[in-house]
């Protein structure tokens, strides 16, 4: 940057090769998001092998641990008796699978956030998947509670108070829920953003969060309706399966399907979003570099003992 020589007060004027080299930023930020479309997305969690191994190896194993939550259902049953006492009587002998169900479930959405990371830096390949580091996992767990709590704010109390005082649903009704959960589910996404890229919870705040979406501007419409509807298809699938097949072996099946279906619908969730963020990454600014949790330990290593 410098001045002009005839005037010492003139305002800053960017050099030739500054201009050039934003330009060149610019153009290469088009090349990339060209073809980046929405049919590139749906493809994008099985275009590489981090994708098609979580698709693979991860739902079995949420399959598992998930599978006692019919035996809960039975106790309780929400619908008739509604027993919770002895739904509580009975949790401490679920609690070790629990654990075990949280801890796996967090590495899931800590794979989850790298690929959000690795979109948001305009990146083709989807990152390898990181070490087990329960500190990392507890860590992103909390980043995930704290947006999905705003995002039950902003989305799903509207939608439930709709719900108490709107009588008879009918087609109308449902197009307010629908609207509903696509605004909390884009809210939430955005503060999902800001709490992984920030590396900071207090970043995640309504007035970043808000701000963010403001500079987007309609094009963070397209992230929030793929959000929503992915939470509507993926809650609806999980109702499905826990309430209305009457064959036990069929839900089995059906909620092996489910998590199937909920990672492919998060990584087009967090493809979409990450690109979004990729386009406004100059007006947005938040973040120029790989966050700390994202970077694995054994970078630059030629071996893991090394």
């Amino acid at each position: 940057m410098r001045k002009t020589w005839y005037d010492p007060n003139a305002p800053v004027v960017p050099t030739i090769a500054e201009i050039r080299t934003v330009r060149a930023g610019q153009r290469e930020r088009n090349r990339r998001l060209r073809g980046s479309g929405l049919v590139s997305c749906l493809l994008h969690p099985v275009s590489d092998g981090p994708g098609v191994a979580l698709l693979v190896f991860m739902p079995p194993v949420l399959f598992g641990l998930s599978l006692p939550v019919f035996d809960w259902i039975a106790i309780v049953d929400p619908f008739r008796r509604a027993n919770w006492a002895l739904g509580l009587l009975a949790l401490p002998i679920f609690l070790p699978l629990l654990f075990s169900f949280s801890m796996t479930l967090g590495y899931t959405l800590l794979v989850l956030g790298q690929m959000l990371v690795a979109s948001a830096m305009g990146e083709g390949d989807q990152p390898n998947w990181p070490e087990w580091n329960p500190e990392t996992i507890s860590e992103g767990l909390g980043r995930w509670i704290w947006a999905a709590l705003f995002g039950a704010a902003v989305g799903g109390f509207p939608t439930v108070l709709y719900w108490m005082y709107c009588g008879n649903i009918d087609w109308f009704d449902r197009i307010v829920f629908a609207d509903l959960i696509i605004m909390g589910a884009g809210y939430a996404s955005m503060t999902l953003a800001a709490a992984l890229l920030h590396e900071s919870l207090a970043a995640a705040n309504p007035i970043t969060v808000l701000v963010a979406i403001g500079r987007i501007g309609w094009d963070y419409v397209q992230p929030a309706l793929v959000a929503g509807l992915s939470v509507m298809l993926c809650g609806g699938f999980l109702w499905t399966v826990l309430f209305a097949i009457p064959s036990l072996r069929l839900a089995a099946i059906g909620l092996w399907g489910f998590w199937v279906f909920a990672l492919y619908a998060a990584m087009v969730s967090f493809r979409v979003l990450g690109l979004t963020y990729y386009a406004h990454s100059d007006a947005l600014v938040w973040f120029r570099y790989r966050p700390k949790w994202a970077t694995s330990t054994r970078a630059g290593r030629l071996y893991t003992n090394s």
